[in-house]
């Protein structure tokens, strides 16, 4: 069986708050929910979030501890269609609330990069 990304877990603070900006912010459909995470399917792969307390239980049975809040431990990354997708989700991140930075060419394409209410650094990329 070929190892394969199913499902990425991020901790979040206040999961009320974090759900509005993926839901309502982002326009995702969480998959599932309750008292303490939300689960989104995202082109297959599902992005949680976990009420911060559950994901350092979590990460304390391998004897990790989850890197505080705001900072980075890890980039998310999106690739998007077109240059256009690039700006239409950062402008929807902005809109939610998202601290951005405003998308670019690079080396490696067109991106942009935003932090979630808990500071996750999520890149939006379109490779040329």
């Amino acid at each position: 069986m070929p190892l394969a990304i199913s499902c990425v877990t991020i901790p979040v603070d206040d999961l009320k708050k974090s759900l509005a900006f993926y839901r309502d912010g982002l326009g995702l459909t969480p998959e599932e929910t309750d008292e303490d995470h939300a689960a989104f399917d995202v082109d297959g792969v599902y992005l949680t979030l976990l009420d911060r307390s559950g994901f350092a239980a979590y990460a304390e049975r391998v004897g990790n501890r989850p890197a505080t809040r705001g900072n980075a431990s890890m980039i998310i990354s999106y690739f998007a269609d077109s240059k256009g997708d690039v700006d239409a989700i950062m402008a929807k991140a902005q809109k939610a609330g998202a601290t951005i930075s405003a998308a670019h060419n690079d080396e490696e394409g067109y991106t942009g990069y935003f932090t979630d209410p808990d500071g996750h650094t999520w890149e939006v990329l379109y490779a040329e």
